[in-house]
């Protein structure tokens, strides 16, 4: 029977990187170590990555239906009786999917995915494209399909044994009653609370600027009343770290990536210091004999 104490250690994160627009999300996976490639779904993350050895494919949104719907159903059959001036079918995510089907990622350490939020949305346009009313609104029975796709592409991701980095946003909730306010990933429904749990690592990160105008990248590794989703399996870490990374060097090592080789000193010391434990248990069992 296994032992947790004997259990080994991460040997691959699955990153979920939360905060708004500008905190510094996009720019931590250029810290990772190793080779990386990165699927795009966000246009403002390409000038991030500009300039760095990272493989990328990009798919943004070009075939949306831009007809107005309104809300409230026409009386009688319920269609939109309005003059539609698209009929086009979204069919990014059906060429994102041909384009990971196809791809061999075995050659890369790190596979990022930036973002969640706008790959969510790439799915929801697909789905209510199949369901017959592309540019709708999305009913409640929409969002289980969502969820399942999104489920098994990350699924099928963590099984590759890469580290996986994704990024996410985040908004305001407040409480009608208690008028209490927390930061929650901009996702729908169940969404919340089922796409955190495919994550090891979920992170917050935000930028601020000191007395002198400097800025500082921050990431959060600990749960707080306002922030409650994060969660870290890095042991020894503060609650709020700098991660800024100096640009006039090299990334890689900075920021999140040098807390990823810390972890590794940490365990590799960890190991040799057990191994030399038996070796004196060892050693003591023969001296009694």
């Amino acid at each position: 029977m296994p032992n947790a104490k004997d259990a080994a250690a991460l040997a691959h994160h699955r990153f979920l990187m939360l905060g708004p627009i500008g905190s510094g999300k996009t720019a931590q996976f250029l810290t990772l170590p190793g080779s990386k490639f990165m699927y795009i779904f966000d246009a403002n993350s390409l000038p991030t990555l500009k300039g760095h050895d990272v493989d990328y494919e990009i798919f943004l949104p070009k075939d949306l239906n831009l007809d107005v719907r309104s809300l409230e159903k026409e009386k009688g059959s319920g269609q939109h009786k309005g003059k539609k001036i698209m009929q086009t079918k979204p069919e990014t995510y059906t060429e994102w999917e041909k384009d990971f089907s196809s791809r061999n990622l075995d050659k890369y350490d790190n596979i990022g995915f930036d973002s969640i939020t706008t790959f969510l949305d790439l799915i929801m346009d697909y789905v209510l494209t199949i369901n017959g009313r592309p540019g709708q609104w999305p009913n409640q029975d929409d969002y289980g399909p969502q969820m399942v796709t999104f489920t098994n592409v990350m699924r099928s991701i963590n099984s590759l044994g890469k580290t996986l980095y994704c990024t996410g946003h985040i908004e305001h909730i407040q409480d009608e009653l208690s008028k209490k306010v927390w930061w929650m990933p901009i996702m729908t429904g169940r969404l919340k609370a089922k796409i955190p749990l495919l994550f090891s690592d979920i992170l917050g990160t935000s930028h601020e600027v000191d007395k002198d105008g400097n800025s500082q990248y921050v990431m959060q590794t600990k749960p707080t009343k306002e922030v409650p989703t994060i969660r870290c399996s890095i042991r020894g870490l503060d609650m709020y770290v700098d991660v800024s990374v100096d640009w006039d060097g090299e990334a890689v090592g900075q920021g999140l990536g040098g807390i990823i080789e810390w972890e590794a000193d940490q365990i590799a010391a960890e190991q040799r210091k057990g191994g030399q434990t038996q070796a004196k248990a060892g050693q003591a069992a023969k001296a009694k004999k």
